[in-house]
């Protein structure tokens, strides 16, 4: 009897090998393909919201800079006449890997735009193994389940397994399987529990790192050359929507989509006349910097300038959409600065992402419609601005009341 049920097993189990084989690799198909197809749409996407940006601007040549230095992923802007000829060609044509979109001016005249496509290739490379993990976890399961069948005394700790598979299915990483005395002679099991762990812990790191290059991405901080550095003051803006995931579940795609877009091309545009360089456009979020790469004069009273128009804008952009019967959208905004390393020859910062950071900080203490400046920023634009103090989760802040038309000359 003992034999005959030790045989049944061996071919359930290889039945089961070969399912979980088929499993993985029909996963991993449908992924690649859904990937390459969401990477194409993609593309599109990132076209149309570039053209948008050129829609009724002349200045091609400081919008395109500014674009250039905001998005990491074009290679080049070109913008010919209406005979095919160049008129002006920013970024390079040297990278690998590069599709090319074209659209017309409001001149009759060509914009064409490079987007890289090593990103995508990233995105497709990261969908394709999550595939492969979720065939592995089928599998696993599969397993599990006609093993439980022929041996009943490890039942519970199959239980244990699948409670554990249940636990990381719900993203709870924590998950662990201890080796207890109980089965330290099961070497099957003691590899089960041993491989399941290591793969958990695999996760968790994979998800951590994925949360945090989402979260903030620099793209100016690193030099490649051995300089000599030298300490400047970096001023950080952080325009945030309030309540962005429950006012994007709320509202259709299309008005949510249409309305960040016109407000961040509106906003991206402010930003630029005053001096500042777009360094991010997250979800719920427009990063900008100043004093960088150039050192500037008054950056903090020019980035104070920039955020109460910003504000004024979505407030306008809101008011029409009340007379319209609509949900306004409102916002905030916080503004830090801080001393950083500048190289001398190349003029690249370093540390930039502290002063985001404490940006971030300052725009979530902010009240909603208010600009609110970090201690150190007041001290700077005191003699230019009216404010009120406030005590915050993060210490002593001050809320822009005004601002002395006429100090910044745009």
């Amino acid at each position: 009897m003992y034999r005959h049920n030790l045989g049944l097993l061996g071919t359930k189990a290889k039945e089961c090998i070969v399912i979980s084989l088929i499993l993985i690799i029909l996963s991993a198909v449908v992924s690649l393909f859904n990937s390459y197809f969401n990477s194409s749409e993609f593309f599109v996407y990132q076209a149309r919201e570039i053209e948008k940006l050129f829609e009724g601007r002349k200045d091609f040549t400081v919008l395109a800079r500014d674009v250039l230095n905001a998005r990491s992923d074009i290679a080049y802007i070109k913008l010919l006449d209406k005979n095919g000829i160049i008129i002006d060609s920013l970024g390079k044509e040297s990278f690998i890997g590069i599709k090319k979109f074209n659209f017309p001016t409001v001149d009759e005249n060509t914009v064409i735009v490079g987007l890289r496509e090593m990103g995508n290739k990233t995105f497709i490379f990261h969908s394709l193994l999550w595939s492969v993990v979720i065939g592995a976890f089928f599998s696993v399961v599969s397993i599990l389940t006609i093993l439980i069948f022929f041996t009943r005394d490890q039942n519970t700790y199959f239980e244990r397994v699948i409670n554990a598979i249940k636990r990381v299915s719900r993203g709870d990483f924590t998950a662990r399987l201890d080796i207890e005395k109980a089965i330290e002679k099961d070497v099957l099991m003691i590899r089960l529990f041993e491989s399941f762990n290591q793969m958990v812990d695999q996760l968790r790191r994979r998800e951590e790192t994925a949360r945090e290059t989402q979260r903030f991405q620099p793209t100016v901080i690193i030099s490649e050359k051995k300089e000599e550095a030298r300490l400047r003051m970096v001023t950080a803006l952080i325009a945030k929507i309030s309540g962005f995931e429950e006012v994007s579940g709320r509202l259709g795609t299309a008005e949510f989509s249409s309305f960040v877009t016109e407000y961040r091309k509106a906003a991206s545009s402010i930003v630029s006349d005053y001096g500042g360089v777009i360094e991010a456009l997250l979800q719920d979020e427009i990063v900008a910097l100043f004093n960088v790469p150039d050192e500037q004069d008054k950056p903090e009273l020019r980035a104070v300038c920039a955020a109460v128009e910003v504000l004024q804008v979505l407030g306008s952009m809101n008011r029409k959409r009340v007379v319209e019967g609509k949900d306004p959208i409102k916002g905030k905004i916080g503004i830090g600065a801080k001393a950083v390393q500048f190289y001398s020859v190349s003029g690249i910062p370093q540390g930039v992402k502290e002063v985001v950071n404490l940006a971030r900080e300052i725009s979530k203490d902010a009240p909603l419609w208010k600009v609110l400046v970090s201690s150190e920023v007041y001290k700077l634009i005191s003699d230019y601005v009216d404010a009120k103090e406030i005590e915050v989760k993060h210490g002593t802040s001050f809320s822009i009341l005004a601002v002395e038309e006429g100090v910044i000359q745009l």
